[in-house]
């Protein structure tokens, strides 16, 4: 976790962290967890703004490899949580280790930018004065395209990786957690842990691997689970600013 800066311009205080229903239909006090979603409130994020966000990159390589993975997720989070999410072709040099301005998702491309091979990181800030989803950092492993180790031999389930590794960064930038469970009562919550559908689809913010593993649905917001998480953090703002 990072120290919160102050951004003079906007006159707002934000904190970077290592991480939607319409109000009439949503229930009468904030919820923060549900079955195979959960709002990352560890992070200070309790609430989706309803100001519209954007994505934009990082530089021009990032822009042209992610691009396309990222409208059908952002399309989809702005219809379920009414919320404009936009995919432009902007470039913000912001590092990942500083808030972004207000509602901008920076999305980079490169090689283990955590460290360690094969992962990923959201970084979202959060808004101190409401608790709501500030924007942030996506920092993709550009080894998902370039070393066989990490697929199959199957180049379509390759691909649907990339797709859900994406949407589930997009996720935390929105707000929503890892939703792992203790499912067996061993007394630990193990990596892939996580509640699933008859035909054994996990939401795809379960950590590590969630989401549809076929290429026509890969890359979507599950609906049984991860799509009422989206919808709560909307109606949140709502019930937490009146």
């Amino acid at each position: 976790m990072l120290r919160a800066r102050t951004l003079a311009v906007l006159a707002a205080v934000v904190a970077l962290f290592f991480a939607a229903a319409s109000p009439a239909e949503a229930a009468d006090a904030p919820v923060y967890a549900g079955r195979g979603w959960k709002i990352w409130t560890s992070a200070g994020i309790y609430s989706l703004n309803p100001d519209p966000y954007t994505i934009v990159w990082a530089d021009a390589e990032a822009r042209t490899k992610l691009k396309p993975y990222l409208i059908k997720p952002a399309a989809q989070a702005s219809t379920v949580t009414g919320v404009q999410i936009t995919v432009s072709d902007t470039i913000d040099t912001t590092p990942a280790d500083l808030c972004p301005p207000r509602h901008l998702i920076v999305v980079h491309y490169s090689y283990q930018p955590t460290g360690q091979e094969g992962m990923s990181q959201g970084r979202p800030c959060y808004e101190i004065a409401n608790g709501s989803a500030w924007g942030g950092h996506m920092l993709i492993d550009s080894e998902y395209w370039t070393s066989a180790s990490w697929f199959s031999a199957d180049p379509a389930k390759n691909d649907a990786y990339r797709w859900n590794v994406i949407t589930h960064e997009l996720g935390h930038n929105l707000g929503l957690a890892h939703v792992n469970e203790d499912l067996n009562g061993d007394g630990a919550v193990k990596r892939g842990e996580c509640v699933a559908t008859a035909t054994g689809t996990k939401p795809i913010m379960c950590d590590p691997q969630g989401g549809y593993l076929n290429p026509v649905d890969a890359g979507r917001f599950t609906p049984p689970f991860d799509e009422p998480g989206l919808k709560q953090l909307a109606a949140n703002w709502y019930l937490r600013n009146g």
